[in-house]
């Protein structure tokens, strides 16, 4: 009984040394920069048939979160400057919230002026495959072709994949792309965590035949 309680000792003590190496490792190297760069899309801003918007969620309060706020703000810099005549905000009801967020950041850019004729809502979607295949449900009667796509940047790769897989042609335009310069000890673990999650996405996306 000592030594199989040793083993046990042992084996946790090993694992919580690994766990503590690997949180250094995350938190003072590079690591995270290095796990970006295949996710890097180049921003190529030109005029286009729509500005579409993905949310990035709501708080329990109603309000954006900060990331769903920096990619509204980026989407109406991009309508003021003229690039699309329509800005289209994406996303669905998420659990306990009772409210679509697209519906939430159309409100926010009402109150920065936008005219109300020049947003649509698409208000189904849960996931980024679900919002290319919503907006392209609209997107006959509108006679879209192109899209001006907002989202995060390290998201940016798998949602312009996905959109373009139902047939748009994409311009990328990423919201403010605070992920590349992360660079102190708490950021770079939450980076991390974000950025495991979105290879895992691409894998999963390209196993389903999404992009």
């Amino acid at each position: 009984m000592p030594k199989e309680r040793f083993r046990i000792v042992s084996t946790l003590n090993t694992i919580l040394w690994l766990v503590f190496i690997s949180v250094l490792v995350i938190a003072l190297t590079p690591l995270t920069r290095y796990l970006l760069r295949p996710l890097m899309v180049k921003e190529d801003i030109r005029k286009a048939d729509v500005i579409v918007v993905l949310s990035g969620g709501i708080d329990k309060g109603r309000y954006l979160s900060l990331i769903s706020s920096q990619r509204m703000v980026r989407g109406s810099q991009l309508y003021f400057e003229g690039r699309a005549k329509k800005i289209l905000f994406s996303g669905g009801i998420p659990e306990k919230i009772g409210v679509a967020e697209a519906a939430v950041m159309a409100q926010e850019a009402r109150r920065l002026n936008i005219p109300a004729a020049d947003i649509l809502l698409e208000k189904h979607s849960k996931n980024i495959h679900e919002q290319a295949v919503e907006v392209k449900k609209i997107a006959p009667s509108q006679q879209w072709k192109s899209v001006l796509l907002v989202t995060s940047y390290s998201r940016m790769k798998r949602s312009l994949m996905a959109f373009e897989y139902v047939g748009f042609k994409v311009y990328p335009a990423p919201a403010d792309p605070y992920e590349k310069y992360v660079d102190d000890f708490f950021g770079r673990l939450s980076l991390f965590k974000q950025l495991v999650r979105e290879y895992g996405g691409m894998i999963y996306y390209k196993m389903r035949g999404w992009i």
